[in-house]
């Protein structure tokens, strides 16, 4: 009988169980390690074991690997590769010229964009986040609604406002609770309590997101069975400083940047030449492969099959080995390990299950 070494790791062809198609082909792993295991009890013999069953064998392959394919990620994962455009997030560092404007590599996605001034060492943000600047135009939020007025009777209220530049649709709040999302300058509100006090505030909103609130409007209710709408209020002297303050703070004037064609940001007068700033958005880019992991969604069963060579003690003669596994499953748990001193190691365990003859695997030998 001859004496065999083995020095490989094998060579991996996985066909999906259900459709017998060749799924992948691997050829980089650097072990590929079977393990057996069964179930074991004893008869004993006054206390030492004396007769023993086994029952229950299970099998567990592992592939382990420096280098994959994508593929092989989404398949341990469950997921398929879509391919096509999709949303990535980005993020670019710029130190600012006088021209106090800079190109992002592409184009943001409306409301994405964010902007720090940077500290010297070119990662810490050097205070908050810089607004934009709201002007209502283009690659702007509308600027804040003004004019809020509300008559009430005594379980209903109507509101109207001015519209503001760059609106395209409103949100009203009574008591910071959203009541409604017209596309009109007024809105009515109903099943209010009578002699009930109540504030209101409304928002713009377009493509790049929501304004400033406006200014709080406080009313009271009509009494009981009051049928005529009483006088019309608007915001007081001191709610309006208020909002207007916030509004500003918010972007409206000071510090802030604006957003142009094509991924162009402007930062405002105050920005400072020289100095480092950041910016983060989210742009939708084409050539993009993704792999998703899904909460329910799983690898489906393969059969697989192993190449590889054993070497005769005697002779040095190698001689092809093929290992069979009927019926391989990922296991769920999966881990991806990032480091930056040693490659990544992808470690993927398949649970190995019998075949119709309740054989699990065979190893067959040609000399």
């Amino acid at each position: 009988m001859a004496i065999f070494g083995m020095k490989d790791a094998s060579n991996i062809t996985l066909l999906e169980k259900a459709s017998k198609k060749v799924a992948m082909y691997i050829d980089y792993a650097n072990a590929t390690t079977s393990e057996w295991s069964s179930d074991r009890v004893y008869a004993t013999k006054k206390g030492a074991n004396a007769i023993a069953w086994d029952t229950n064998r299970a099998g567990k392959l592992t592939l382990e690997s420096e280098l994959f394919d994508l593929k092989l990620l989404a398949m341990t994962v469950g997921s398929g590769l879509d391919q096509g455009s999709a949303d990535i997030f980005r993020r670019e560092t710029f130190t600012l010229d006088s021209s106090k404007a800079f190109k992002l590599e592409s184009v943001p996605k409306s409301d994405s964009v964010s902007v720090f001034k940077l500290k010297e060492d070119g990662v810490e943000h050097d205070g908050s986040e810089i607004p934009q600047k709201i002007t209502g135009d283009a690659g702007s939020v509308p600027v804040m609604v003004t004019d809020v007025a509300v008559t009430a009777k005594d379980t209903s209220a109507d509101i109207t406002w001015s519209a503001p530049n760059g609106a395209n649709s409103y949100v009203v709040y009574r008591d910071g609770v959203q009541i409604g999302q017209p596309t009109t300058t007024s809105f009515s509100d109903s099943d209010l309590v009578a002699e009930t006090q109540y504030k209101y505030t409304v928002t713009a909103i377009n493509g790049n997101g929501q304004s400033p609130v406006s200014a709080e409007v406080v009313i009271t209710t009509a009494a009981a069975g009051t049928s005529t709408a009483g006088a019309v209020v608007k915001a007081t002297d001191e709610a309006v400083a208020i909002a207007t303050a916030a509004a500003n703070a918010a972007g409206e004037s000071g510090l802030s940047f604006t957003v142009g064609e094509g991924g162009a940001i402007q930062l405002s007068d105050e920005a400072i030449v020289g100095a480092d700033y950041v910016v983060y958005y989210v742009a939708s880019v084409t050539g993009v492969t993704t792999v998703t992991v899904g909460a329910d969604t799983f690898a489906p069963a393969f059969e697989i099959y192993g190449d590889a060579y054993i070497r005769d003690q005697q002779s040095g003669k190698d001689s092809f080995i093929q290992l069979h596994y009927f019926n391989a499953r990922p296991q769920s748990n999966f881990t991806l390990t990032q480091s930056a001193k040693e490659p990544t190691s992808l470690s993927i365990v398949f649970d190995l299950f019998p075949n119709d003859k309740n054989d699990l695997a065979t190893y067959k030998i040609i000399e």
